[in-house]
């Protein structure tokens, strides 16, 4: 099983919180080819390998900094030419704001208020609903066992049916539309990489049978170079 052990240690960011827009000054070109961020976080916790994920995507170098999983200061962050974020969509948010240029743009048109409000209703689905639906479908089903517990069948099946509900939705959307939020995949797509992963690694295969538009856009993102350079465990550096 990848990218478990500080999974349930997470808090999911408000929508609020998350960057919007295009208020970082970008580096000069020459610059970026040996530009690295610093990564602070643990290389098999799901929000670390969120943010190294969009830095692969992006091909923005970073190091990573290792910080213990079980430590309650363990929310990752970077450091960026002087710049200390915390908080992992709001590092990725800033990350795909900050080098727009550079590998995927993985942003919408801040112009086209349609592609902004298709990004910004998936992004609330993805942190208000499959999250922390996948959350307590995987303790109910992996982690109380780990722990010497029963687990719950009542919530884990409540779990399980909502996640289906929400999952139908993407079915739906998806049906219409390449990724989540358009034609072209954003920063929501790969948000749901590290769950989507764990619910598949512990049977919950919701996101290979729910439909086939559902099916053809998670063999899409779980098949991209960047997940497969970090699901299992986050390199010390790109």
């Amino acid at each position: 099983m990848h990218l478990n052990d500080a999974l349930f240690d997470f808090q999911s960011l408000a929508p609020g919180q998350c960057l919007v827009g295009s208020g970082f000054e970008t580096p000069p070109q020459e610059e970026l080819h040996t530009h690295v961020v610093k990564l602070y976080g643990s290389p098999r916790c799901c929000s670390t390998a969120r943010i190294a994920t969009v830095l692969y995507e992006k091909q923005i170098k970073y190091e990573l900094y290792p910080l213990h999983a079980t430590d309650s200061d363990a929310q990752p962050y970077i450091a960026d030419d002087g710049v200390i974020l915390h908080g992992c969509r709001n590092v990725c948010q800033y990350i795909a704001t900050r080098y727009p240029d550079r590998g995927t743009k993985l942003t919408s048109n801040s112009d086209d208020t349609s592609a902004m409000e298709m990004f910004e209703q998936a992004k609330l689905t993805e942190i208000q609903s499959f999250e922390p639906l996948a959350k307590n479908a995987l303790y109910e089903t992996l982690m109380q066992r780990q722990h010497g517990l029963l687990p719950s069948d009542a919530v884990r099946g409540y779990a399980l049916q909502e996640l289906s509900n929400v999952i139908e939705g993407y079915e739906s959307i998806l049906s219409h539309q390449k990724y989540l939020a358009g034609e072209e995949i954003s920063l929501v797509d790969l948000y749901h990489l590290p769950y989507g992963e764990m619910l598949s690694n512990v049977g919950i295969d919701l996101l290979l049978t729910k439909g086939p538009n559902v099916n053809r856009w998670w063999k899409d993102i779980s098949s991209r170079p960047s997940w497969l350079a970090i699901r299992n465990g986050v390199p010390s550096k790109c």
